[in-house]
């Protein structure tokens, strides 16, 4: 199975994306990611490799400069029903319309999101027959971003 991974993360915080890497290897998956750096516009060999993903993982940090990149990715995978989850600090500036499958976490306070993972991993069994895009990425990976979160909550 194949993992793609897109971030926007700043420098101190890049071992974040090895080891979610590395937590997806040990479940079978392989792992892709962007190699369109500082463009916006997604180009076909990004378009592709979404396209042959059974999961998307993005992460956006504060003070990094990809952000644009990594919700065209995101959003592209949303409409290519590519099961997504984003994970984004709350420093991060979005738009008031910003809908889909993210989670908002605080370094300095990640108990909410921290729960909100817990419980979305919790009612996996719950789910809507024709909602399975939205709690396949929680099955795979809440527990790597449980772990991405008490990483980044210890950075600072």
């Amino acid at each position: 199975m194949n993992a793609f991974i897109s971030y926007s993360i700043n420098d101190t915080d890049q071992v974040i994306v090895t080891l979610l890497s590395n937590n997806l290897r040990k479940q079978g998956f392989n792992i892709t990611t962007s190699q369109n750096f500082y463009s916006n516009i997604l180009d076909f060999t990004t378009k592709r490799k979404i396209d042959n993903s059974h999961i998307y993982f993005g992460i956006i940090t504060k003070r990094s400069r990809e952000k644009e990149r990594v919700i065209s990715e995101w959003k592209y995978a949303k409409k290519m029903r590519t099961p997504n989850i984003l994970l984004i600090e709350d420093t991060v500036r979005l738009n008031n319309k910003f809908t889909g499958n993210y989670i908002i976490f605080n370094r300095n306070n990640p108990q909410k999101a921290v729960f909100e993972i817990q419980n979305k991993m919790r009612n996996k069994r719950k789910v809507e027959t024709n909602n399975n895009d939205n709690i396949w990425p929680w099955i795979i990976g809440g527990a790597a971003l449980l772990g991405i979160i008490g990483l980044l909550s210890k950075d600072e």
